[in-house]
């Protein structure tokens, strides 16, 4: 280990399920069932049934969390993300925002890769673990928002 992590504790972060994100989804169903409602009241039928048919795929691809129970690691200045068995080597980007409630943590892959994105809301770890998690971050350069 250098110098430069020597002191630094290391973080195993495990992705919980989130009732803030549930109620956020069921907002989004409420707000796409009042426009689908809308269409049909102006005369659109054909065209918000056609419409409800692809809402209702495109929510229920969104209503469980792909990343629930993958696990988030930093040890000796390297972050790991595992999810199913999967381990990948990732870097924060500068592009992540740290709020109160939500931490955005957006990512690439190493050495080269796409790279992707974590939602992690407020009660989806406990609070010394989103925080710890939130100071790591802002050493890496994340933005800090609110």
């Amino acid at each position: 280990m250098s110098n430069r992590f020597a002191t630094s504790p290391a973080i195993d972060f495990t992705i919980g399920e989130s009732r803030q994100r549930f109620a956020l989804y069921r907002a989004l169903c409420v707000v796409c069932a009042y426009a689908l409602w809308l269409l049909f009241a102006r005369g659109y039928g054909v065209f918000s049934a056609v419409l409800g048919l692809f809402v209702v795929y495109l929510l229920s691809r969104l209503r469980r969390d792909p990343m629930v129970g993958a696990q988030l690691y930093w040890r000796q200045g390297c972050w790991t993300l595992e999810r199913a068995g999967v381990r990948r080597t990732i870097l924060p980007s500068s592009r992540s925002t740290l709020t109160p409630w939500v931490i955005y943590l957006a990512f690439s892959d190493q050495p080269a890769g796409p790279g992707g994105h974590l939602w992690l809301y407020a009660d989806c770890a406990s609070g010394p673990e989103l925080r710890r998690l939130r100071v790591r971050l802002s050493l890496e350069g994340c933005t800090r928002a609110g």
